[in-house]
C-alpha cells in the first residue's frame, strides 16, 4: 500500500514537471528577442524590425549610449545628428537596461557608435505575463508540491504485516 502510494506522488510530480514545461513554453513563444544589428551606414546600427501586434513592453539589456527605439515609419529619416527626435523616451533606465512599456506597432533600435552593440532587445506581449504568472506555471508548482507531500506520506506509512482475523494458532507460551 506504501509503495503504490509512492508511485501516485511520483506519477502527479512527472504531471506538475510536464504543466510547469507547457506554461514556459507558451511563455517565450510570446518573446521576440534580438541581438543582431545590420550596418546600413558606417557606425549605425539597426535591429531587426520588432513588430508587435499587441501590446508589449520592450527591454534592452546593455543598451547603447547613443541608441534607442525609433518608430518603423521614422527609420530612413533618423541619423546619429537628428536621434534624438524621433527615438522614444524610455520609460525607465537602470544599471544599462533600458525598459519601453505599451507599445504596439513596428519599431527598431538604432544604435550609433564605433562597432556594434551588444545590446539585446527582448520584446514582451503585455497580456502574456511572465513566466511567474502564468497559470500552467503556478498550476504545475501546486502539482509538484501536492506529489512530493504524497510521495513523503507513502514513506511515512508503514506496512503492517496482515494477520488473518479468526486464527486458530495460538501465540507460544513465554517461558
Amino acid at each position: 500500500m506504501a509503495r503504490s502510494i509512492v508511485i501516485i506522488g511520483a506519477v502527479v510530480l512527472i504531471v506538475g514537471v510536464v504543466i510547469i514545461a507547457v506554461g514556459v513554453v507558451g511563455v517565450l513563444r510570446g518573446l521576440t528577442i534580438v541581438n543582431t544589428f545590420t550596418q546600413p551606414q558606417t557606425g549605425e546600427y539597426v535591429s531587426t524590425e520588432l513588430k508587435l501586434n499587441a501590446t508589449s513592453d520592450i527591454a534592452v539589456t546593455s543598451a547603447a549610449a547613443n541608441g534607442g527605439l525609433i518608430p518603423a515609419q521614422d527609420l530612413n529619416l533618423v541619423s546619429s545628428t537628428n536621434f534624438g527626435q524621433y527615438a522614444l523616451a524610455p520609460h525607465s533606465s537602470v544599471a544599462g537596461t533600458v525598459t519601453y512599456t505599451n507599445l504596439m506597432g513596428d519599431y527598431y533600435y538604432v544604435a550609433f557608435g564605433t562597432s556594434q552593440p551588444g545590446s539585446k532587445v527582448v520584446a514582451t506581449p503585455t497580456n502574456g505575463g511572465t513566466v511567474g504568472s502564468n497559470p500552467l506555471v503556478l498550476g504545475g508548482l501546486v502539482v509538484i508540491i501536492a506529489g512530493i507531500v504524497i510521495m513523503v506520506l507513502g514513506r511515512r506509512m508503514k506496512s503492517t504485516p496482515r494477520t488473518p482475523k479468526n486464527s486458530s494458532m495460538q501465540s507460544p507460551p513465554t517461558p
